[in-house]
């Protein structure tokens, strides 16, 4: 006689199952991380991106500017966020008579006819030598830029020129925002106040910096910084309007 067999199926034990949702945690925490990460490069190649752009219309500008040119744009000093009731957001701010007193402010997106916003919705910067955008007729091969670009030595000790001479600055202000206006016309965070770098390219002079990006919450030399500066010489402007003919 068969004599039936009963079987018992073992479960799951409350350590097993904890030990299964560690390596969960563990294997999704990476995953989100590395995704963030590889999220966060093609922002930061998205924006070089645009800001080889911007550099392209800013220099097309000043092909076409005709009455007082060749010049570049002023800076945007107001109505520069997007605002679908007002025509006139994100042009350049000219004062009377097409004179430019304003050097530093927002890039001059609606003149140029550019998205006006980087990766991360935030306006761009720019700065412009004031002697090449006035519009006067007196932009000469003479005339030099008086912008500069330092950065920092490997160890980030100390501070080196990197370009001088130069006619005009566009930046952003990356993923941090400090410093910055959201497209919609919200002010960012204000930039930290050990972050000298990134406070030297928001304070309106024609002094900036370029490095190597850093971590949130970094304790190096100049701070946490992760704004990325384009510009173009003087010698650069002065080369392509000698090709195009518009300077001797």
């Amino acid at each position: 006689m068969n004599v039936p067999r009963f079987y018992h199926q073992r479960g799951f034990t409350l350590i097993e199952l904890a030990i299964v949702l560690v390596i969960i945690g563990v294997l999704v925490g990476s995953f989100l991380g590395t995704l963030g990460a590889r999220i966060d490069t093609t922002k930061r190649a998205e924006t070089r991106d645009e800001l080889e752009v911007i550099k392209t219309a800013l220099l097309g500008y000043a092909f076409s500017a005709e009455e007082g040119g060749p010049y570049l744009p002023c800076p945007c000093t107001t109505d520069c966020d997007i605002d679908t009731a007002n025509p006139q957001a994100g042009l350049e701010t000219r004062g009377a008579g097409g004179t430019c007193d304003k050097y530093y402010g927002d890039l001059p997106w609606g003149t140029l006819g550019l998205k006006p916003s980087d990766a991360w919705n935030s306006l761009y910067k720019y700065w412009v030598d004031p002697k090449l955008s006035a519009g006067d007729g007196a932009f000469d091969l003479k005339v030099r830029g008086s912008g500069k670009i330092k950065t920092r030595s490997p160890d980030g000790t100390a501070t080196s020129m990197m370009a001088n001479h130069v006619a005009a600055v566009v930046f952003t202000h990356g993923k941090n925002g400090y410093g910055g206006l959201s497209v919609d016309g919200v002010p960012r965070p204000a930039i930290p106040a050990g972050n000298v770098d990134e406070a030297e390219n928001n304070d309106g002079d024609a002094e900036f910096v370029s490095r190597t990006p850093t971590p949130v919450g970094a304790t190096t030399p100049g701070g946490e910084f992760d704004d990325i500066v384009f510009w173009i010489s003087d010698y650069e402007l002065k080369a392509r309007l000698v090709e195009t003919k518009l300077l001797p």
